[in-house]
């Protein structure tokens, strides 16, 4: 559910309704602080206070979660959308995100770094040219994390903005790219193909690279693209995988 359209239409429905946040509240038995959070779409309200909303704003639970007015002819459909999209959020919930390989990158190099820094440390009251030889490993190292981290906040700063500003797609993965490049016992990292339609037009989106086992199928993932509205060729994709 677009939590800030619906916080934008509760706002709109109370002010139709000539309240103020603190009548809406006390109405519910709530904080107004609670309302602000609501409007502002930092929140959503509790289940049991959904149908008491409604009723006070004089909308129905389909409107609420579409975050706007229906017709009478557009409310089976808009009812059936949000059916969709709950079970859609409730099935991601029930997933697990796939391990990003900059984010074991950055955490490996970080480790690393630090117990060079320990045994050079330690091995400086035996022999001092232990510490240099070290110092110059744990450059090396930090070079790498930094590198590795860099890169991870680019990439989550690209997802939380498309997140936020962009479009989410439903998307079919057709196909995994394994790369022999970074391999820890049964792991090996993985580009993901996404395929998605956008106005009637077929995208492909490749993923950055994950982490995976080699008995994952492309059946036991799952992928969300997030585009720019304006240029489809601008995407992130978020991959989950099964619980099982």
């Amino acid at each position: 559910m677009d939590q800030e359209r619906i916080g934008a239409f509760i706002a709109q429905c109370r002010k139709e309704k000539n309240l103020t946040q603190r009548q809406l509240a006390e109405t519910l038995a709530i904080t107004n602080q609670a309302v602000s959070k609501w409007e502002n779409g930092r929140g959503m309200p509790d289940v049991s206070l959904l149908q008491p909303l409604c009723d006070i704003l004089g909308i129905s639970l389909n409107e609420l979660f579409s975050g706007e007015h229906i017709a009478t002819e557009a409310y089976k459909r808009k009812a059936e959308e949000n059916i969709s999209k709950l079970f859609k959020e409730k099935q991601i919930a029930n997933l697990k995100p796939v391990k990003y390989v900059f984010s074991i990158c950055a955490n490996v190099a970080l480790s690393v770094a630090v117990t060079e820094l320990a045994v050079g440390l330690v091995g400086n009251f035996f022999n001092s040219s232990i510490l240099e030889a070290m110092l110059i490993n744990v450059s090396v190292w930090l070079i790498l994390f930094l590198a590795s981290m860099s890169k991870l906040l680019y990439d989550k700063k690209k997802l939380k903005h498309l997140k936020y500003s962009g479009a989410c797609m439903d998307s079919e993965i057709e196909d995994m790219i394994p790369a022999a490049w970074i391999r820890v016992g049964n792991y090996t990292s993985c580009r993901i193909v996404c395929r998605f339609i956008y106005k009637g037009r077929e995208y492909k989106a490749v993923s950055n690279y994950y982490v995976l086992s080699p008995f994952k199928r492309k059946e036991d993932l799952y992928a969300n693209v997030y585009i720019d509205k304006d240029n489809p060729a601008k995407y992130s994709v978020e991959l989950f995988q099964t619980g099982r």
